[in-house]
């Protein structure tokens, strides 16, 4: 047999590397390692084995070495950063990429690196810089070609990311995840009809990618398309079963349609749990958390919302209220671009963690790691949530609120916070997973705009004619919505609807509307958003609060009903007319409406919905009451009243985690058993 000479061994180790064959490879590295100790390339190619093997440790020691030895090797600096940016050290990676690229700057790869980690620290113009340099050496590097518009956007320069995906799409029309990317950039303009061609032409170019169905599915439910809306997420599923944020999707958008009972959403929250949740039991260990039922807590906030953003808002003043003399907040956010509010949040935090580049599992061993005692989920089935966090049980007692007032069907998740309204005492909710807590007044407070404009008089006193309005996200606002106000509007002769609707949802509401009897001049439609740079889910400016200058009456929609744009309406000193329904969603308006003191405003029938609202129209004189008097009955409601609130909250928590504390069985949280 011939003798094999080093160098053919090594040449044998790197076939064997770049075939996969880790192990065989390292094997042959190291024994000519024991007859070359010095050579630098061996140690920096045993490090990128234990790097790519998951033994993250021995990797950054091994290439450390390398360097030490030969501290002008490209490649070594190179493979540094992917390490360091494994490890979550992304200062010293930026470092270690720079040098990479001081040593060998006409290589795309060093610089696409580089960008990456620096849109992971949300150093957004710095990575479009490095995006801009990888191309200027490899034009048609396709990552960099996308994540060039994800830095653009990201950075805030949004026209620059259209014309760049776009620029893209002319010399590549079949690009799927560009056209998903520029789909996603505008349907969270408002371009709603756009995102959904986009989308289409993906899915005509990759008929199996369940990203551009998934993502065709939010952007259908957006305009108001539920039933091709979950269709289309259906779709996805079958084409990914195991996509959780799917089947989130699924669940939520079910939540807006009229005719899907809650039993049916029920079943699915019930196939979500078993899909996606129980196999991660096996994750859950014993909490060693003190089980001192009255000493000081430790609260974790988990939402990607922590930003000016509706549920951001709704939670601050909470926030600023809470009793930092029994209780320590700790904030782990996913907010993809922090704001002032973001700011706000983290200077009042007693922890913050950065959750967008973390895992579910890694996620979930920071929250131990932390000790944190109560869990709060602030997103349930909306996006960016993080229930298979939850769902590895990484705290002793683990709560739902706020997202929407409603259920995750979490098998891991103990309580929900509620109240009497959304929730009466012995009247169980078809779907109801985790225990109730109900709070003595409403399940959330509001904080209105410091902007807001001053009430003013009553529009049909000047007009003539009375204008109802609904400013809730058209998504709400389903064709038996409609059908009931067109009867309303019959019934009240002249009257003037407002309404705020993107796309070509126009159009079809206008017939539908027309259908009915109601002119096209008597129904006005509004821009969704009343700022350009407004983002999915950002609150409203507070000229949007002028709108209800020309409003007598506001519709809620129905079974999702509004929250803070009730609130709005009502501090705004318009009334607000609102349908009790069979779920917590529907039952949300109805909470406000009794905690402001306006509980008659609230039906329990279509009919009677109808009935109060004709009778509003028909009484000027109430309305004009209502008018000049419901900003102080807000100001006087528990709704308004942040201390209050925060009070009952943290009665809450500590009622749950004695429970926990008085419970046998180590694991358990807050459920009855």
């Amino acid at each position: 047999m011939p003798t094999v000479t080093h160098q053919q061994a090594f040449e044998i180790a790197l076939d064997h590397h770049r075939a996969g064959r880790a192990a065989e490879a390292e094997a042959i590295y190291r024994q000519l390692l024991a007859v070359y100790p010095q050579n630098p390339d061996l140690w920096q190619l045993l490090g990128v084995i234990a790097h790519q093997s998951g033994r993250l440790d021995e990797a950054l020691a091994l290439i450390q070495r390398a360097i030490a030895a030969n501290p002008g090797a490209f490649a070594y600096h190179n493979n540094l950063g992917l390490l360091l940016t494994k490890l979550g050290r992304r200062e010293e990676a930026v470092a270690a990429f720079q040098n990479a690229i001081r040593l060998q700057p006409d290589v795309a790869e060093s610089h696409y690196n580089l960008g990456i980690t620096l849109c992971e620290m949300r150093r957004a113009a710095e990575a479009v810089e490095a995006y801009q340099a990888a191309l200027k050496l490899q034009p048609k590097h396709a990552s960099a070609r996308l994540n060039l518009g994800l830095a653009l956007t990201m950075a805030g320069r949004v026209d620059d990311a259209i014309a760049q995906y776009r620029e893209v799409l002319r010399e590549e029309p079949g690009n799927v995840s560009v056209a998903v990317n520029l789909g996603n950039l505008l349907k969270d303009l408002a371009r709603l009809d756009e995102a959904t061609d986009l989308y289409r032409t993906a899915i005509l170019h990759a008929p199996d990618d369940c990203n551009a169905h998934n993502n065709l599915g939010i952007a259908l439910k957006d305009s108001g398309e539920i039933d091709a809306a979950l269709q289309s997420i259906r779709l996805s599923i079958a084409l990914n079963p195991n996509r959780a944020e799917t089947h989130s999707n699924l669940i939520f958008t079910s939540y807006f349609h009229p005719s899907i009972p809650p039993a049916e959403i029920a079943a699915e929250l019930r196939r979500w749990n078993t899909a996606h949740a129980l196999p991660l039991r096996s994750e859950w260990r014993p909490h060693p958390n003190d089980r001192s039922s009255d000493r000081r807590l430790r609260i974790g906030y988990v939402s990607p919302d922590f930003r000016d953003h509706v549920v951001g808002h709704t939670l601050l003043p909470c926030f600023e209220a809470h009793d930092r003399g029994a209780f320590d907040f700790f904030c782990y956010s996913g907010a993809s671009a922090p704001d002032e509010i973001t700011a706000r949040f983290r200077a009042l935090s007693s922890g913050w963690c950065e959750t967008a580049n973390l895992s579910d599992a890694q996620l979930a061993e920071q929250i131990r790691h932390d000790r944190i005692d109560i869990l709060v989920d602030l997103s349930l089935h909306t996006a960016f949530n993080r229930l298979l966090t939850f769902a590895r049980k990484p705290a002793p007692v683990q709560i739902a609120w706020l997202g929407y007032p409603g259920t995750t069907g979490l098998g891991a998740m103990d309580c929900r916070i509620t109240d009497s309204y959304l929730d009466p005492a012995g009247q169980d909710h078809a779907g109801s997973f985790e225990e109730p807590i109900r709070l003595p007044d409403a399940w959330c407070c509001y904080q209105p705009h410091p902007g807001s404009p001053a009430v003013s008089v009553l529009p049909a006193a000047s007009e003539r004619f009375i204008t109802f309005g609904s400013f809730n996200n058209f998504t709400k606002i389903n064709d038996r919505v409609l059908a009931l106000w067109a009867e309303i509007m019959t019934a009240v002769g002249g009257s003037r609807l407002l309404l705020v609707v993107k796309g070509s949802r126009q159009e079809r509401a206008r017939r539908f509307l027309e259908e009915r009897g109601i002119r096209a001049d008597r129904v006005e439609f509004l821009p969704y958003y009343a700022g350009a740079d407004a983002a999915p889910g950002k609150s409203q400016p507070p000229g949007y609060l002028l709108r209800y200058h020309r409003v007598d009456i506001a519709l809620d929609p129905f079974p999702y009903n509004g929250m803070t744009t009730t609130c709005d309406a009502l501090w705004m000193g318009v009334p607000v007319v609102a349908l009790i329904g069979d779920t917590t969603l529907g039952r949300a308006s109805y909470s406000l409406l009794c905690n402001v003191g306006l509980p008659e405003l609230a039906a329990r029938s279509e009919p009677e919905y109808m009935r109060i609202a004709i009778a509003l129209a028909r009484d000027l004189p109430r309305l004009a009451s209502l008018r000049a008097t419901l900003r102080e009955k807000m100001k006087a409601s528990p709704v308004l009243d942040a201390k209050r609130f925060a009070r009952n909250l943290e009665s809450a928590y500590r009622s749950a985690w004695r429970r926990w504390c008085a419970a046998a069985h180590p694991a358990a949280g807050c459920k009855s058993t």
